[in-house]
């Protein structure tokens, strides 16, 4: 008698749990679906917002939009007694110790060495009589001062509001503009186009040209920006709730399989007299 009633309640809760199963199969067709129009991007498309263009890149359920800003400064210092290129050639940055100060000098570099060894008058090398640096001519071995002995050097004056050809790092050669000078250093600045990326994820919110948008991915190689944020959150409530309930049919079905299981293996156990 106990092992027909064991077998009759694990027929039960397996009826329980096979229905709870094939109902969740049915269910499973019918899972709410996030449904937001707006502006759809797939790889490589443009998106103009104002007069800004973006480049969308999408792979995997994610992506970027790609946007360069054109008019992004960039700036650099010249400071004072540095060494610096211009024209091809090297110059020191010479700048007046004077309040109020607005201009800077270029004053040229020679090559000393190379302008010794191409005059057979003097040594290749220089010597250093009482901390000054002298030339040696060959004949009598009479000194004169370096500083007299090289020609003047030539000297370019730059103010704020010139132009300024600079050799940048990233840039290469520009057309900068003198911005500011103190007794330290010249500024200078160039426009320097600047490329900015924004990051696109599943139901992140972005905002383009003061707009406020949020992201979907129908699929893995297509986003689809959408200004119905409210809508997109009330699609992921109804999914949640959904996922929940389904949840709850899976714990039925688990709970039933396992009751019928200790069930039907406790009836039978071997009695004891």
């Amino acid at each position: 008698m106990q092992r027909r009633a064991a077998a009759i309640y694990f027929v039960l809760f397996l009826a329980i749990g096979a229905g709870s199963f094939g109902y969740i199969t049915v269910v499973d067709a019918q899972r709410p679906e996030i449904d937001v129009q707006g502006q759809e991007l797939g790889d490589g498309d443009t998106l103009r917002i104002g007069d800004r263009i973006y480049i969308a890149s999408v792979s995997e359920g994610s992506g970027e939009l790609a946007w360069t800003n054109q008019s992004a400064q960039a700036t650099a210092s010249l400071e004072h007694n540095a060494t610096t290129t211009y024209n091809n050639q090297s110059w020191t940055v010479v700048i007046e110790n004077r309040t109020g100060v607005s201009e800077f000098d270029l004053r040229e570099e020679f090559n000393v060495s190379g302008i010794l060894a191409s005059d057979s008058a003097v040594e290749n090398e220089t010597v250093t009589v009482d901390g000054e640096e002298q030339v040696v001519y060959r004949e009598n071995q009479t000194l004169e001062p370096l500083d007299e002995y090289l020609p003047a050097p030539e000297t370019r004056t730059f103010a704020v509001g010139d132009e300024y050809e600079y050799v940048a790092e990233e840039d290469g050669q520009v057309n900068a503009t003198v911005t500011n000078v103190t007794t330290s250093a010249a500024e200078l600045t160039w426009t320097s186009p600047q490329e900015n990326t924004i990051s696109l994820s599943e139901g992140g919110n972005l905002t383009l040209g003061g707009t406020q948008y949020v992201a979907h991915f129908p699929d893995n190689s297509t986003v689809i920006l959408s200004e119905n944020v409210d809508g997109y959150l009330e699609d992921v409530e109804r999914q949640e709730y959904f996922t929940e309930r389904k949840n709850g049919l899976w714990g039925i079905v688990y709970v039933s399989l396992g009751a019928a299981i200790i069930l039907l293996g406790a009836a039978y156990l071997p009695v004891k007299d």
